[in-house]
């Protein structure tokens, strides 16, 4: 069984996570673009201790720019959402890497999303999107899970890509995160529950509105300890970010 199971869409976002990751930490697995590619990966997913979806993903909310890093702290697709409660540790642990890390929803969609539609996803508390996470999120069943994309194109730019100098940064972002990743799936494979394994201790910094520079702990409007069961609930009642 491997321990740790990283899912991308696109072969270059599998190049970069492997490349951040020493021989045996884990398994890179290429899903495909868009959520039905992913739902068919989904699927037939090997077994493994833990699961992650990592790749590029389009910013919602203004404030974030190209190359930050968002951990999921809910994955969203219609009016359903899934709760991440390992969002805080793998924060911290990106965080202690030195990456500039925000917490905060995920939502899938079946499209490109641009223009006023990001806007109206950001009013409702997300603050980026992407094309595969929900199906894999959904398969992940009792598995600790953790979702994080790197912001590869703005909320300020109309079509994914199109300042290609965001795609750079993000590419050299991506090719960082694998440590992070291979100590989060270390310790929630060892951990029955979040709280169970604690957070990485560095009490020189700490996590405020959602930007993470150190601690394992979020404090502000969106902050959770990470003890939620981790349930589909109806959209409405999830969490803003």
């Amino acid at each position: 069984m491997t321990a740790l199971l990283v899912c991308t869409a696109l072969g270059i976002e599998a190049r970069a996570v492997r490349h951040g990751l020493t021989a045996g930490d884990a398994l890179v697995l290429r899903t495909g673009m868009g959520p039905e590619r992913a739902a068919r990966a989904a699927a037939r997913l090997p077994s493994a201790d833990a699961l992650a979806v990592a790749g590029f993903g389009g910013a919602v909310r203004e404030d974030l720019r190209a190359g930050d890093v968002l951990v999921a702290t809910e994955v969203r697709f219609g009016e359903r959402a899934l709760p991440c409660p390992w969002a805080p540790f793998l924060a911290a642990e990106l965080a202690r890497h030195g990456l500039p890390v925000r917490t905060g929803p995920l939502v899938t969609c079946d499209h490109v999303v641009t223009g006023a539609e990001r806007g109206l996803l950001a009013e409702r508390g997300a603050l980026a999107v992407d094309m595969e996470t929900w199906p894999l999120a959904e398969a992940a069943g009792g598995l600790p899970f953790a979702a994080l994309r790197v912001i590869a194109d703005t909320a300020d730019v109309l079509s994914p890509w199109a300042v290609p100098a965001y795609g750079v940064v993000a590419y050299r972002v991506l090719r960082r995160i694998g440590p992070a990743l291979a100590r989060w799936a270390a310790h929630a494979s060892g951990a029955g529950h979040p709280t169970d394994a604690g957070h990485p201790t560095d009490a020189g910094h700490s996590m405020d509105t959602g930007r993470a520079a150190g601690a394992g702990r979020r404090t502000g409007p969106d902050a959770d300890d990470g003890s939620a069961a981790r349930e589909e609930r109806p959209f409405p009642s999830s969490r803003e970010g």
